[in-house]
Parts: C-alpha cells; sequence; structure tokens
C-alpha cells in the first residue's frame, strides 16, 4: 500500500495541472474571440466601402450623408458656385431657418453640399430670422472668402397686410445693401452669392405676389453691384407639385431631410449651371 501523504500530494499536482490547462484554454479562447471580433468588424467595413463604390456607383459619403437630388453629376459640376466648393477657400452660409435647420432635426439646406466643399464652413443663421436680424446681428457674421447668402422668406412672409407696397422691396433692397456692407468690411475681397427667397407653399397665394416683387427686387440689386443672383425656385416648384408637397416638407416651408435639403440643394447648383449657360 502507498503511503498517504504522497498520494494526496500527486492528487493536488493533478488538480493543479487540470485546473491551469482550463484556464489556458479560456485564455486562448478569449484571444481567439477577440481576433474574430477585429475580423468581423474589418469584413463590416471593406463590405460597406463595396456597397458605397461599386454597388450603388457612388461615394461612400452619399451614404453617410445627405445625398444631393438625383445625385451628384457633371452637369451640376459645371457651375461657378461648385468651382468655388471646390477651390479650399472658405465658405459662409448665411441666412434664417431653412440654413439654420429648423424642423427637420437641425439639417441645413447646404448640408448635401458639405461633402463637396474642400475649405472651412461657416454659418451664421436663426429661425425666423429677416434680412434686418442678420443686420443687427452683424457683429457675429464670421471672416470667410465666399458667401451664401439666403435670407428674404420671413421679409415676404411676415406681414399684416396682404396688399404689396413697392415700398416694402425698396426697404428690402435698402438692407440688402446695409448686409452687404457689413459683410465687405469683415471681408473686403469676398465672394458674394445671393439666393433668391425660397419658396413658401402654405398659404402661397397670399404672398405669391410679394415673393414675385422681393425676388425682383434681389435680381436687379445683384446685377447692379456685381453680385451673383441665384434663384433656385423654378426647379423647386415643377418638382414638389410633381412628387407631392410631404415628401420634401413637413410644414409647407421648411425642408425636410433627406429629401427637401437633397432638392434644395440641387435647385441652387442647377440655377448656378443655367446663369452660367446663359451668359
Amino acid at each position: 500500500m502507498l503511503p498517504k501523504e504522497p498520494i494526496e500530494t500527486y492528487c493536488r499536482f493533478v488538480m493543479i495541472q487540470v485546473m491551469n490547462a482550463d484556464r489556458g484554454q479560456k485564455s486562448r479562447t478569449r484571444k481567439t474571440t477577440a481576433v474574430l471580433a477585429v475580423v468581423l468588424g474589418l469584413a463590416v467595413v471593406v463590405l460597406i466601402a463595396c456597397v458605397g463604390y461599386h454597388i450603388y456607383q457612388r461615394p461612400l459619403h452619399d451614404l453617410l450623408n445627405y445625398p444631393v437630388y438625383g445625385g451628384m453629376n457633371d452637369e451640376l459640376k459645371d457651375s461657378e458656385l461648385f468651382e468655388d466648393m471646390q477651390s479650399g477657400r472658405s465658405i459662409c452660409f448665411i441666412g434664417d431657418s431653412i440654413t439654420y435647420g429648423f424642423n427637420n432635426e437641425g439639417i441645413p439646406w447646404y448640408e448635401p453640399l458639405v461633402p463637396y466643399i474642400r475649405g472651412e464652413i461657416l454659418a451664421l443663421s436663426f429661425s425666423g430670422w429677416k434680412t434686418s436680424d442678420l443686420i443687427a446681428n452683424g457683429d457675429k457674421i464670421p471672416s470667410a472668402d465666399i458667401y451664401v447668402v439666403a435670407i428674404g422668406v420671413n421679409d415676404v412672409i411676415h406681414f399684416d397686410s396682404d396688399s404689396v407696397d413697392p415700398a416694402d422691396a425698396e426697404e428690402y433692397r435698402e438692407d440688402l445693401e446695409q448686409l452687404s456692407g457689413l459683410v465687405l468690411r469683415i471681408s473686403p475681397d469676398a465672394k458674394l452669392y445671393f439666393v433668391a427667397p425660397w419658396p413658401f407653399f402654405y398659404e402661397f397665394e397670399r404672398v405669391e405676389n410679394r415673393a414675385d416683387l422681393y425676388c425682383e427686387t434681389l435680381e436687379e440689386w445683384c446685377d447692379e453691384s456685381g453680385y451673383i443672383y441665384i434663384d433656385p425656385n423654378p426647379f423647386i416648384l415643377p418638382i414638389v407639385e410633381e412628387d407631392g408637397l410631404s415628401k420634401y416638407s413637413d410644414d409647407g416651408l421648411h425642408p425636410n431631410a433627406p429629401d427637401g435639403v437633397g432638392l434644395y440643394s440641387y435647385a441652387v447648383l442647377i440655377a448656378e449651371h443655367d446663369r452660367r449657360m446663359q451668359n
């Protein structure tokens, strides 16, 4: 018969070896799981890239951001504004609630253009602003090389009377003159684009004549002052009429996301392309 102590010692030794082996197996399992997780993550990234570039034939950022209506194409790129976006110079978007991103989770109308802008992007806007409100906040205008100013829809719709008074348009012109002066004092060599007042679909008949007057006033003033006038409305209105307002706006004024901002950014670029073709 073997002594009791050596048997107990041997049993403890065997148990320790088994436990160590089990710990090693668990450690190897954890390492294997970690490696598999990394490999799986990389596979997902590659799959998304393949989908973005090869299946949909469009840049990956279009899947992660808000695409331009119909997708970016050579016609939209053939515009002075797009070339300025690609120039690497800083660009500042100024405006009201549509530039601010009201009622669509803070997505501004120009969001689909952001992936194509190579310079610094700045902005100054707030919901409800008229041109006079922007002037009152002129000290907040950031310095930039290029400005895209989209202000005026609140000038059009915030009136107690439905009648059209030419004096209102003259006041709008004076405000535009003051605003451009503020911008050029901050950035004397800046290039200025002015976007026509955005369309207003709710009770549009009530403000249609005033909207036309303000657009004409802005266009004439830009021609006289040497600034670039962009009117996206002829491109927005027929598409909304064909597809239905609810696809592009939830309240009849502000573009939703992604469809509304995609349409507005498209309309700005295609209007700019048409301006080039006509000159």
